[in-house]
């Protein structure tokens, strides 16, 4: 559990990924993701996705923020959100948001291209 817990203020986790597709694409698969991850979204602009991800029972639930960069870059945070305490330990909340925000991405992206043949 050590390794897994993100620690700060308030606690985050941060990853990158690149990808040969098309900034449309990617954007699309990246609304698709959080569709199905059950997370509610905002556009905050063209290339800026904020979900919410629900309450866990460790957390007082968890932000996380999706940008499509240049290049084929995604870029995934999740933080906590902060209460009336500071959320400093994440108990590994904010990782396991971020890698599944990336496997179903990945998911989406086969779908996407298997549309298109």
């Amino acid at each position: 559990m050590g390794g897994d817990m993100a620690f700060g203020f308030p606690a985050r986790f941060k990853r990158s990924r690149t990808y040969l597709l098309p900034e449309e694409e990617l954007v699309a698969a990246a609304k698709s993701a959080l569709e199905d991850l059950g997370w509610s979204y905002k556009v905050l602009w063209g290339k800026e996705l904020h979900a919410s991800v629900p309450f866990s029972g460790w957390t007082w639930g968890e932000d996380c923020k999706v940008r499509i960069l240049p290049g084929g870059v995604v870029e995934a945070e999740s933080r906590c959100v902060t209460g009336r305490l500071p959320q400093v330990f994440d108990f590994g909340r904010n990782r396991q948001n971020v890698e599944a925000f990336f496997a179903r991405l990945e998911q989406a992206m086969g779908l996407h291209r298997q549309d298109k043949l």
